[in-house]
């Protein structure tokens, strides 16, 4: 349930962040040029760390089963960012049988020292 939770936080923080992209965008207009930069780069640094906390948060809730094997391991932030992804698999190298596949994810199981 933590775990959950974890990726619905990092769900919101990303929507909020792109709301304020996007109230920021339709202000252009109307503000002059000036407050109109700041707005967006403002916006734009937030969307970045919203990004990078969604990201941490994600990497955090969870490991993966090789589908070849079926051995659960954690993958390495670089594999992880720039694998090949779908809402609950991931293309990543196994590291006990070195084949590479989509492999499932698994959530964590709740622990008291988290």
């Amino acid at each position: 349930m933590k775990n959950l939770t974890k990726i619905l936080l990092s769900v919101c923080i990303l929507l909020i962040s792109l709301i304020l992209i996007m109230i920021s965008a339709s202000l252009f207009a109307f503000l002059p040029i000036y407050w109109s930069i700041l707005l967006v780069v403002l916006s734009s640094i937030t969307f970045v760390i919203a990004l990078v906390v969604a990201i941490l948060l994600d990497y955090s809730a969870g490991d993966y089963e090789c589908k070849k094997c079926g051995h659960r391991f954690k993958p390495t932030m670089r594999a992880y960012v720039w694998g090949p992804h779908t809402l609950t698999t991931r293309y990543l190298k196994c590291p006990h049988c070195g084949e590479k596949s989509y492999c499932k994810r698994r959530l964590s199981e709740f622990s008291e020292d988290e």
